[in-house]
């Protein structure tokens, strides 16, 4: 049996409809023309101002497409997804009575898919179910979508702990963490470096803004990962975040010994850096660096 991950908290939206892919491309941040049975995509979507709604996962199953997002954002979702629909040859269900989802951490990529090489987004049918490797960074996980707790001839162990430290380990901090989201923009939780953001695509909701500040470098905050460099339990949310005696930022989440900062760039005294000094209080603050994050 394969040890997996219920979340319960994920909701799940079918899109289907003689439009439905002209109808998505022309909104989510991501290329939905990219979109098969053979590939998931992660993608948001934006205010006309380019301010964070929803991100979620696309896959392709059913002759549908299938959005996988929190439970936090699904009502704004939904009613964002209705707002553009118009006269669209579109249908928008609630599929999350049919389904359920799973989550099985790293390391179980050939069982699913025949093959050591790891692809982002790479997606498999089987039965009444599909399977996905995460689209957002290697090594991470797949997510499981069935009306059983089984994948073709896998039988699933559920577990109902949580694999959030798996994430915080890899150094995201999933959107629907973040208290004040109308702070956010998607680059300022480097959603573009974890494949939420076509830029080369045609337009959509959000986009002149969220171009114009990648293509002129002009993103004024971002979020940083950080290990708190002891072993205590000391709690730091929301205390200000100080690098070279300057006040850069302030802690957004904590888990543990995981730490999330939001930073003004513009407030560093160098270019961010491994060996850069960061304090919150008296506790000292160590990047937690990953592959995937490029400041």
């Amino acid at each position: 049996m394969l040890k997996a991950y219920q979340n319960k908290d994920i909701k799940i939206i079918r899109v289907y409809g003689d439009d439905a892919n002209e109808y998505l491309n022309n909104i989510v941040t991501n290329n939905t023309d990219e979109v098969n049975v053979s590939n998931t995509i992660y993608s948001c979507l934006l205010t006309p101002q380019g301010k964070f709604i929803a991100d979620f996962f696309i896959s392709y199953f059913d002759d549908s497409f299938y959005l996988l997002t929190n439970s936090k954002f699904y009502n704004d979702l939904i009613k964002g997804l209705n707002f553009y629909k118009l006269r669209s040859k579109v249908k928008i269900e609630d599929a999350d009575k049919l389904y359920k989802c799973f989550f099985i951490p790293n390391n179980n990529y050939k069982i699913f898919f025949g093959s050591d090489k790891i692809i982002l987004g790479q997606t498999i049918v089987k039965d009444e179910s599909y399977a996905f490797n995460d689209p957002r960074i290697e090594n991470f996980g797949i997510y499981i979508v069935s009306k059983k707790d089984e994948f073709g001839d896998n039988k699933l162990d559920i577990v109902k702990d949580s694999w959030l430290e798996h994430s915080f380990k890899h150094g995201i901090l999933d959107m629907y963490l973040i208290k004040d989201l109308t702070k956010f923009y998607p680059l300022e939780n480097n959603l573009h470096f974890l494949n939420a953001i076509d830029f080369k695509k045609g337009c959509y909701v959000g986009q002149e803004l969220t171009a114009r500040m990648k293509l002129r470098n002009k993103i004024p905050r971002t979020v940083i990962p950080f290990i708190l460099d002891t072993k205590n339990n000391t709690d730091l949310n929301n205390l200000e975040i100080f690098e070279n005696d300057n006040n850069v930022g302030e802690i957004i989440f904590q888990k543990g010994k995981y730490i999330f900062g939001h930073i003004t760039l513009r407030k560093l005294s160098n270019k961010i850096s491994s060996n850069m000094e960061f304090f919150a209080g008296d506790q000292k603050l160590r990047i937690n660096e990953q592959n995937w994050i490029v400041f």
